[in-house]
């Protein structure tokens, strides 16, 4: 979050098949309607126009869009309240930076605005506390290209940065800090359908249904208690699927052992695990890298409007 002064502030949002992310936050994204029913506990609650959600608990179905319903105006608001009620603020005037996959970001960024704008005066109670927020602006940005913008100054010569999310691969090709759109592609593969394609794969190899999260733990490196025979296997067609998509980026002309290549966000952990290292390849893990790069982008805008 970026303090503008004057109650203003420019809160970006990454708002993923998997997780929700801010600046400085990161949570699940489903949504669960309750109704008029309040819930027993206060954790997880939001209140919106006379109605209870469980927010932030589990991950939601993958849809093909994210307007058509209230979801992610809900999950909008639950990460504008983790970044104000870190600095102990409820009520702000909120210029929001959000993103879509590169290839369809010319498509459908005037969509997001518009859902945006429909009410962009909000109030509503999150945990039991209150919030009253006025959307001022609305800045949407193509991700990927985000989670490098505050070192695109230093990126000269040609790269190529590949940001695997839960549902997409967005791949920007960059020159001299400007990306080519002629050679950026989305990829309609990622962490979800690997993480699906591996629990297939257990389950014919041994006939157990091992939960999602449990495989994430795996790929993340992180303790778990599956069996030595799984944990085997997950990392057998990680590797496996890392290779593939390397693979398929080559095929699509771009020359993956001498370009300079920068994998960027959660997916970078996973390629950093289980692919080929390479001099010719960087990776920044940090998941948080498109929401900051939101925030950093919106600053830039409202700079050069006089508007910051």
């Amino acid at each position: 979050m970026i303090d503008l002064g004057n109650g203003r502030y420019i809160i970006g949002f990454d708002n993923g098949y998997q997780f929700g992310k801010t600046a400085n936050h990161m949570f699940d994204n489903g949504v669960y309607p309750l109704g008029k029913v309040e819930p027993s506990v206060k954790e997880h609650s939001l209140k919106y126009e006379r109605k209870y959600y469980k927010v932030a608990e589990g991950r939601a179905a993958i849809t093909e869009d994210k307007v058509s319903d209230e979801n992610a105006r809900l999950l909008t608001m639950v990460a504008m309240a983790k970044e104000l009620s870190a600095i102990d603020i409820h009520r702000a005037e909120v210029i929001l930076a959000v993103g879509l996959p590169f290839s369809d970001y010319g498509r459908e960024k005037k969509e997001l605005i518009r859902y945006y704008e429909q009410k962009p005066v909000i109030r509503y109670e999150l945990e039991g506390i209150r919030y009253d927020v006025e959307v001022s602006r609305i800045f949407v940005f193509p991700q990927c290209y985000a989670a490098v913008s505050p070192r695109l100054g230093n990126m000269k010569g040609d790269y190529l940065v590949v940001d695997i999310g839960s549902k997409t691969t967005d791949v920007v090709y960059l020159r001299n800090g400007l990306p080519v759109e002629s050679r950026s592609i989305t990829i309609e593969k990622a962490m979800v359908r690997w993480i699906r394609q591996i629990q297939g794969s257990l389950q014919v190899q041994f006939g157990k249904a091992v939960p999602e999260k449990e495989i994430l733990k795996v790929i993340l490196r992180k303790e778990s208690y599956l069996p030595k025979q799984f944990v085997s296997h997950i990392r057998k067609k990680m590797r496996e699927l890392v290779s593939e998509m390397v693979l398929e980026l080559a095929e699509h002309g771009y020359d993956m052992d001498y370009s300079k290549v920068i994998y960027v966000g959660g997916g970078a952990v996973a390629v950093r695990n289980f692919g080929e290292q390479k001099d010719n390849v960087a990776y920044d893990c940090d998941i948080l890298a498109n929401a900051k790069g939101y925030e950093f982008l919106a600053g830039q805008m409202l700079r050069k409007q006089g508007a910051a």
